[in-house]
């Protein structure tokens, strides 16, 4: 996990841009209706730890994203 942060198209990497691509796939998999537990512990988890606060928040827009 983690590492050096990099917003350089092509060359994305860091807690920002993982915690990115799982609320994607979130939206994604649950606009198709599949399961997306798996992405949805991943943000939980990585809430916990320094650098990956963001998640919480991902977690609330992956929630508030899809009409219920």
């Amino acid at each position: 996990m983690g590492g050096e942060v990099c917003k350089q198209v092509g060359k994305e990497r860091g807690p920002w841009f993982e915690i990115k691509c799982a609320k994607d796939n979130i939206i994604s998999k649950e606009a198709k209706g599949q399961d997306a537990k798996f992405e949805r512990g991943l943000l939980k988890v990585w809430s916990k730890y320094e650098g990956y606060k963001l998640a919480k928040q991902a977690l609330k827009e992956c929630n508030n994203a899809l009409p219920r």
